[in-house]
């Protein structure tokens, strides 16, 4: 199971809750609870296993609460589609 610190792999899209995509085909390696991530993807990562698949939502206060982004209104809720490639070593 994945934990903080661990380098992975990762494919994965990101969607608004009215499932225009924010991120589509993105395949990264992280470090699983880096503080660069947005909490609802640090929290989202933990516990996956290597080869796993997890979707989950995340609401505003994990992600960029009444901050608009570009292509990402204020008070947006999240959806993530993460596949867990490979842990790097």
């Amino acid at each position: 199971m994945l934990k903080k610190g661990d380098r992975v792999r990762l494919q994965f899209d990101i969607q608004l809750n009215r499932g225009d995509f924010v991120a589509k085909d993105r395949d990264e390696i992280l470090t699983v609870g880096a503080r660069h991530l947005i909490a609802g993807f640090r929290y989202g990562l933990e516990g996956m296993r290597v080869g796993g698949m997890r979707q989950f939502r995340a609401s505003p206060h994990l992600c960029y609460r009444d901050e608009e982004l570009q292509g990402i209104p204020k008070n947006a809720v999240l959806v993530f589609n993460i596949k867990s490639v490979e842990l790097m070593g």
